[in-house]
C-alpha cells in the first residue's frame, strides 16, 4: 500500500471550511494568493485519493477508466492520468504523500510518470533512491520548471543520453487517415518524434507566417493553417517559389557538444524536448539545421542604434536563454514571443541582447500600454512593477539550465554515480 502519508482528518475539514465560506470578490490580492493554495492543497489532496481509488479498483480486477468515467463523470483523458499516477505512486509512496499534503501538485507527480515509463528496471531503481531528493525539488518548483527537470534527470538515468527513449519515439512514427462517416470530413493524424516534429514545424510555421495578414482574407487560423499544409504536400517537388527554406534550431552547451553528456547538460529542441547529443552532431551536416551553441562565440550580436528590428542571430541567442515568454509563469512559447526592448528605442535603447527581452502579446501590451515597468539587469533578473508601483516579480525568468549551477538533484546523482562505479573508475 502507498497511503501511509497525508493530510489528517482535521486538515482535510479546515480546508473545506476555508473553501465553504471564501468569497473572491472580497479578498484582496494577498487574500486571493491564500484562497489559490488552499484550493490548492484541496485539489491535490483529492488527487492523491483518485490515485488509491484506482488502485482499489485494480485489486478488484476492474478497471478503473471506467469507474472514474462512470461514476466519477471523469473525461477518459483524466481518469487514464489518475491510474498513471496509481503506477508511480505504488513506486514512490513519498509521491503520494506529498500529493496527499498539498506539497506537490498532479502536474508534478504526471511529469514523474512520464519519466518512469521511460527508465528500464535498474533505472527505476536508481529513480526509487533519488525519491526524497525529487520531492524535495518539486515541492518548491512550478510544474513546468519540474517538467524540465525530469526531462533532465531521465537523460541522467536512462544511461545513453537519452538514444533510447529517442529511438523508441521515432519507432512510434504513424501516420493515420479515416472518414468521418457522420460528417464526411476526412481526418489526418501524423505522430513523430520530437525532432522531427521539430523540422516540420520550422517550415509549417514560417508558411503560416507569410499567410497570415492577407488584405481581403476571411479565413479563420485555423482554415488558414489547413489551406497551408495541403499547399505543402501537394506543392509540385523542387517548386518553393523562391521561398527561402527556414531553419531549424537546436540547442545545445558547449561541454556537451565537445565532452560529453554531464549533470547540466542542454541538448534539446527549440520547443524544450530532449535530443541526443549524437543526434544533434549528426544534424550539424545538414544545411537547414542550426545548432546554436551556449557560450560558444564568432557571431556579432551587438548592434545599438544602427538597428531598430532584433536580428535573426539574435533571436537565436535569446532562445538559447528563454524557452517561453520573458514574463514569470507564462508558458507562451519563444517563437509566438515579441522582442522587446526594455529602455524603448524611442528613447534612446540600443538593438543589443543585454537590452532584449521576449515578451507574449499579452504581456507587451501590458508593459507598453498597460502601465506594467519592467526592468533588466545585467544578470538577466528582471523587477516587474504593477501600475501601482508595488512589486510583482523580481528574479531571474531565463528557463534554459545553466551550464554552471548544479542544484540539488544532481550533486546528488553524482554522489550515487559514484557509489556505484567499480573501484578505480571514476563515475
Amino acid at each position: 500500500m502507498f497511503y501511509a502519508g497525508g493530510m489528517s482528518g482535521e486538515g482535510i475539514v479546515s480546508l473545506a471550511t476555508r473553501l465553504a465560506v471564501a468569497d473572491p470578490a472580497s479578498c484582496d490580492r494577498a487574500g486571493l494568493a491564500d484562497l489559490v493554495e488552499t484550493i490548492t492543497a484541496a485539489r491535490s489532496w483529492l488527487d492523491a485519493l483518485e490515485t488509491r481509488v484506482a488502485s482499489a479498483s485494480r485489486r478488484l480486477g476492474d478497471t478503473p477508466t471506467g469507474l472514474l468515467t462512470a461514476g466519477g463523470r471523469r473525461s477518459v483523458r483524466d481518469a487514464e492520468a489518475a491510474d498513471r499516477r496509481r503506477d508511480v505512486c505504488e513506486l514512490l509512496p513519498g509521491v503520494h504523500d506529498a500529493l496527499a499534503e498539498g506539497r506537490v501538485a498532479g502536474g508534478h507527480v504526471d511529469a514523474v510518470v512520464r519519466l518512469a515509463a521511460s527508465l528500464d528496471d535498474a533505472g527505476r531503481a536508481e529513480l526509487r533512491a533519488l525519491e526524497a531528493t525529487l520531492v524535495a525539488s518539486a515541492a518548491r518548483m512550478s510544474v513546468e520548471e519540474h517538467q524540465r527537470e525530469m526531462q533532465r534527470l531521465q537523460r541522467l538515468l536512462s544511461r545513453d543520453d537519452g538514444v533510447g527513449h529517442h529511438e523508441r519515439l521515432r519507432r512510434q512514427r504513424h501516420l493515420k487517415r479515416w472518414v468521418d462517416k457522420v460528417t464526411g470530413m476526412c481526418h489526418t493524424e501524423l505522430v513523430l518524434d520530437p525532432l522531427t516534429d521539430a523540422r516540420i514545424a520550422a517550415v509549417f510555421d514560417a508558411a503560416v507566417t507569410r499567410e497570415c495578414g492577407r488584405p481581403g482574407d476571411d479565413r479563420s487560423l485555423d482554415q488558414l493553417k489547413a489551406d497551408v499544409i495541403v499547399d505543402l504536400i501537394v506543392r509540385p517537388p523542387g517548386d518553393h517559389g523562391g521561398r527561402p527554406v527556414p531553419e531549424v534550431v537546436v540547442l545545445v552547451d558547449e561541454a556537451t557538444l565537445g565532452d560529453g553528456v554531464h549533470d547540466r547538460t542542454v541538448a534539446e529542441t527549440a520547443l524544450g524536448q530532449p535530443v541526443p547529443v549524437e543526434a544533434i552532431r549528426r544534424l550539424t551536416c545538414d544545411g537547414d539545421v542550426i545548432s546554436v551553441v551556449l557560450n560558444g562565440g564568432g557571431v556579432t550580436l551587438e548592434h545599438g542604434r544602427a538597428r531598430r528590428v532584433a536580428t535573426t542571430a539574435q533571436r537565436r541567442a535569446l532562445r538559447v536563454m528563454y524557452r517561453t515568454c520573458g514574463h514569470p509563469h507564462c508558458q507562451v512559447g519563444f517563437a509566438d514571443c515579441d522582442i522587446h526592448h526594455v529602455l524603448p528605442w524611442q528613447r534612446g535603447g540600443a538593438t543589443d541582447v543585454a537590452n532584449l527581452l521576449p515578451l507574449c502579446s499579452n504581456h507587451h501590451h501590458l508593459v507598453h500600454e498597460g502601465g506594467w515597468h519592467l526592468a533588466l539587469r545585467p544578470d538577466r533578473t528582471i523587477r516587474l512593477e504593477r501600475p501601482d508601483g508595488t512589486v510583482a516579480f523580481e528574479g531571474a525568468t531565463v528557463d534554459v539550465a545553466p551550464t554552471g549551477t548544479a542544484n540539488h538533484i544532481d550533486r546528488l546523482i553524482r554522489a550515487r554515480a559514484h557509489a556505484l562505479a567499480p573501484p578505480g573508475h571514476a563515475a
